[in-house]
């Protein structure tokens, strides 16, 4: 039996001196975002194990560079335009899509 959204969760840790970050995650959405980066990016993302109950996937184990794995201070802050300032900027996305 697969788990309950409210308890998928994701894990990432690594030591100070550690030069790979180690992911786990038992949501599925996760799950399916990881192994893109996996089947994308071999190189860097590697795909370790999986925990199964009853037959289902439950949990999926990661690694990947340390350096790959980012922490923001902040949410993007959205920009507040002028009518003129829309305006110009259909017209660029107009321009670009005939080209």
């Amino acid at each position: 039996m697969r788990p309950s959204a409210e308890e998928q969760e994701t894990h990432i840790s690594w030591g100070r001196l550690d030069d790979k970050a180690r992911i786990y995650t038992s949501d599925s959405t996760e799950m399916t975002r990881l192994d893109k980066l996996v089947k994308n990016n071999p190189d860097e993302w590697k795909f370790i194990e999986q925990t199964t109950h009853e037959g289902d996937v439950v949990g999926k184990f990661y690694e990947c560079p340390k350096r790959l794995v980012s922490l923001r201070l902040r949410t993007a802050v959205a920009r507040e335009l002028t009518e003129e300032q829309k305006e110009a900027f259909v017209k660029r996305m107009s321009k670009s899509r005939e080209q």
